[in-house]
């Protein structure tokens, strides 16, 4: 048996037995085969945990929705196992949960991964404009009481409109000064909170879109 083959199953194994505990050590094994570019392995893992998905028993339902959660946030991220396809149906079924449930708190959140995943990993115009649409529907929740994450999904959203301009060119000058706007307010939040690293980053972040906005053009608006 190879290492491969005893890591698989004994991740199988584990996950079968205690998934939210297992996850934990999974996800680290996951970070640590990044770091070492063995993408084989990685992409071993992730097939096996998507096939073992539907299996898995929890002692309720709040605590699959947010296992499901977990598990499309590591399918959405860039990596050697992303794979939108699978993020998505993973999202759509904790967000069916969370919908029901009375913590808004984890819906923002599914929300504001759903559409961060969409971001990192769509290729077409009208996904990030599904990206866009997701991060508004988690600032509804994300408001000036919770201003902090408010600043995350602002920053994100900027972000996400920049690289719907990328590929939506015919309207890049609208989606460019969405994203100005966007930032301009994260900028604010986190000043005001004195988040100094974030901060650094949206300043930089907003800098890139008015460099674009500025070649864009007049004419082109």
């Amino acid at each position: 048996m190879t290492d491969c083959d005893a890591l698989r199953r004994h991740f199988r194994e584990a996950l079968a037995a205690d998934p939210v505990g297992a996850y934990r050590d999974w996800f680290r094994t996951q970070e640590e085969l990044r770091e070492a570019a063995d993408a084989a392995r990685a992409r071993a893992l992730a097939d096996d945990l998507w096939q073992l998905l539907p299996g898995l028993v929890f002692p309720a339902e709040a605590e699959r929705a947010r296992f499901l959660h977990n598990a499309a946030v590591f399918f959405g991220s860039p990596g050697p196992a992303a794979d939108l396809g699978r993020a998505r149906a993973l999202f759509e079924a904790a967000l069916a949960h969370f919908a029901c449930d009375e913590d808004d708190g984890w819906r923002s959140r599914a929300l504001h991964n759903y559409a961060t995943a969409l971001a990192n990993l769509g290729s077409t115009a009208p996904e990030l404009g599904e990206s866009v649409a997701l991060f508004e529907r988690a600032l509804s929740w994300r408001t000036a009481e919770r201003e902090i994450a408010r600043g995350v999904t602002l920053h994100h959203l900027g972000l996400a409109l920049r690289r719907r301009a990328e590929l939506d060119p015919e309207r890049a000058p609208a989606h460019l000064e969405a994203s100005a706007t966007a930032l301009t307010e994260a900028i604010a939040i986190r000043e005001r909170n004195g988040l100094a690293e974030g901060l650094a980053l949206s300043r930089q972040h907003l800098a890139i879109t008015l460099e674009r906005l500025a070649a864009a053009g007049p004419d082109s608006r």
